[in-house]
């Protein structure tokens, strides 16, 4: 168990928050209805799938039974057919903060940036979390021209905004193409617009990072989605694509969805699917890790292989510190 502390700059009166959050498949959503249990709090699910109602088995969505049991917050909150962004996220989320504390649960670290800090303008479609499609198809291309010509992601970002580009190393792509996407959105530099208007801290919070080792994480991501497809996942894409729901609509793009909406529309094979499915999922998992070691500056963020290792104790000092 590895433990970090940072040096607190948010306000005693700000909402206390712990959030379990990890990369696909590592368990954090059973360890996060044991923390709801324990300490006795609502799930505030972040996950950019699962608040669209109707997409249920492929993004591991709770059942009505965990639902039933306990209270989960923040999914089917829009048809698939609506949008929906990391603001958006952070609006509904925000009033179940009123009591001063909260426990988020999930992968989307964007959603949890966006709940967290105050978010510096960025133009449409700045707050678009990393697995959306039109910023994975940005990075990919980024991706594409830096394996043919090392540090074109860097050169590019110094272009546009030198200061953020001397900020960042040549080598962590995560961070260049986050200020590369920013810059895009803005048509300029973002180190202008965050001096103007700079993030700030709206809660303090404590990350439980769940992060398995690599080849224990490559299991249970093949193991969870063979399990998806045997409880009836093409089926659950057939009856979206009967109601209407197409790859025009964002949240049938979502990774896993457009694969299978592929095989619904004859385009290729359940096989086919699977194999592309597993590539990108674990594709998937290590941007998620990355992002959530670079991206989320908490006060206090302790990474756990095993579930089995949450440090109950530092999670209910934290929560029970002083609150308004």
């Amino acid at each position: 168990m590895a433990v970090e502390q940072h040096e607190a700059s948010a306000s005693p009166a700000m909402p206390r928050v712990v959030a379990i959050v990890g990369p696909t498949a590592s368990g954090k959503a059973s360890l996060g209805r044991l923390a709801a249990r324990r300490l006795s709090l609502p799930v505030l699910v972040c996950d950019s799938v699962k608040v669209y109602r109707g997409l249920d088995i492929g993004s591991a969505k709770p059942t009505p039974e965990q639902r039933a049991e306990l209270r989960h917050e923040l999914v089917d909150l829009v048809d698939p057919d609506e949008p929906f962004s990391a603001g958006d996220y952070a609006r509904h989320a925000w009033p179940h903060l009123s009591a001063g504390r909260g426990l988020v649960v999930g992968g989307t670290g964007f959603y949890l940036r966006a709940l967290g800090w105050t978010v510096t303008e960025g133009g449409p479609g700045a707050d678009l979390p990393p697995d959306d499609p039109e910023r994975v198809a940005f990075e990919e291309r980024w991706l594409e021209r830096e394996a043919a010509d090392p540090a074109a992601i860097a050169r590019a970002l110094a272009a546009v905004d030198p200061s953020t580009a001397r900020s960042i190393h040549p080598n962590n792509h995560v961070r260049l193409l986050r200020a590369l996407w920013l810059c895009e959105r803005l048509h300029g530099p973002v180190s202008a617009a965050r001096h103007v208007d700079p993030p700030r801290a709206r809660i303090q919070l404590m990350m439980v990072v769940v992060d398995p080792d690599p080849a224990v994480l490559r299991s249970r991501i093949e193991s969870r989605l063979d399990r998806m497809l045997a409880a009836g996942w093409l089926r659950e894409v057939e009856k979206l694509r009967e109601a209407g729901y197409d790859a025009r609509h964002k949240a049938m793009r979502s990774l896993g969805y457009r694969q299978l909406l592929e095989v619904v529309e004859g385009r290729c094979s359940l096989d086919e699917a699977r194999e592309t499915i597993l590539v990108q999922t674990r594709q998937y998992a290590r941007r998620q890790r990355a992002y959530l070691r670079t991206q989320l500056p908490a006060e206090r963020i302790v990474t756990v292989r095993d579930p089995a290792a949450c440090p109950w104790g530092q999670l209910e000092g934290f929560l029970h510190h002083a609150t308004p």
